[in-house]
């Protein structure tokens, strides 16, 4: 016993073997306590690469879907879309929409790619389902799963204007303020949302009880009013012939006390399983925020000079945000060090952003 625990320790001393078999098995114990080292590191190895492959493949399936936004034009564009599609179907999501029965079965022809694809179909090929269907069609060999409580792809599309506060009445500047980026000068000029798309389906204006509130402005609204600003050139009387509007003509059913007109969806959702936010199940869509678009198209992180600044572009764009439940490939608890950092199941967020000419606003200021 003494010999046997003296052996033992000079191995585990690191003591060079030497010949004979005073020795024997030493590189067996060595190769046994190594194992499920080695054996962690290559499920890790494993998953991880697993993991960054359907994140790329996401990723570019977003990008194949708004290239594709960026070429639709006529019948085809986010002007042209039959709103009556926006909202999901109602079994999709029975706390948020009632049901009904001719607007349901629409809604359902829209997201069954098979008919979206017959030219005989005209009236279920708009903007945000053609784009769907393309990127449904470029997943492969990933799955898109309707059924599991995650997927689902969130499409928006923008009009975004470049204005220069000081082009405006002073008495509309304060108003224009509040639409501004936070941190930036609200004297030079910005990119604002002006618009956004599905015009029925662009805010969230219920609250986590369930209670109606406009927790964000109006995507139309950017001089913040609640009206469609206009402006009279200078000597003219103040008749709908001279006005100039400088808000585009949209539509915001939201009525605070009013539950009829309460909006529980940012953007087109396909499958209407993404809410939006941790703990806000009362509305689902986007989680693009107006600000969080006017903070991309900014660029606040760059210094730029006022007269930089002053040629950021007004534009059309399309956002497309896509959701998918990303399971395991080696479900191992014991060896699998990814299991326990990210659960059997986690969630790959990814999204993408093109130009669309089709909805690129037309504001003037003189």
């Amino acid at each position: 016993m003494r010999r046997l625990l003296r052996n033992l320790v000079e191995v585990l001393d690191g003591v060079p073997a030497v010949s004979g078999d005073r020795r024997r098995g030493q590189s067996v114990l060595e190769l046994a306590l190594v194992t499920p080292l080695l054996i962690v590191l290559l499920m890790g190895l494993v998953e991880i690469g697993w993991f960054a492959n359907n994140y790329l493949i996401l990723l570019e399936v977003t990008r194949v879907g708004a290239r594709f936004g960026t070429v639709q034009t006529g019948s085809t564009s986010p002007l042209f879309w039959d709103n009556d599609g926006s909202q999901v179907p109602s079994f999709l999501a029975p706390a948020l929409f009632p049901p009904d029965a001719v607007r349901d079965q629409f809604r359902t022809q829209l997201r069954d790619c098979s008919l979206v694809a017959n030219p005989q179909n005209q009236r279920l090929q708009g903007f945000y389902n053609l784009l769907a269907c393309v990127m449904l069609r470029s997943m492969d060999p990933l799955r898109f799963r309707g059924d599991n409580g995650v997927d689902d792809i969130v499409i928006s599309a923008f009009a975004l204007q470049l204005i220069d506060p000081n082009q405006l009445p002073a008495s509309m500047r304060p108003r224009l303020a509040l639409s501004m980026v936070p941190g930036l000068d609200p004297n030079l000029p910005q990119v604002l949302v002006v618009g956004r798309y599905p015009t029925n389906a662009n805010e969230c204006t219920v609250d986590t009880d369930g209670s109606g509130r406009a927790w964000e402005r109006d995507p139309f609204d950017y001089i913040q009013d609640g009206v469609r600003t206009y402006i009279v050139p200078t000597g003219l009387p103040d008749v709908e012939g001279n006005r100039i509007y400088l808000e585009l003509l949209g539509f915001d059913p939201f009525n605070a006390g009013d539950p009829n007109t309460f909006e529980r969806q940012k953007g087109f959702s396909w499958a209407g399983q993404h809410a939006i936010g941790a703990t806000n199940n009362r509305c689902l869509g986007s989680e693009w925020m107006i600000a969080d678009v006017q903070r991309l198209m900014n660029v606040p992180g760059f210094n730029l000079q006022p007269d930089q600044r002053s040629k950021l572009p007004s534009m059309g764009m399309v956002l497309v945000e896509m959701f998918w439940q990303h399971q395991l490939l080696l479900r191992n608890p014991v060896f699998n060090p990814v299991f326990t950092i990210l659960g059997d199941q986690t969630t790959i967020s990814v999204w993408a952003a093109f130009p669309v000419p089709a909805i690129e606003p037309r504001i003037r200021f003189n």
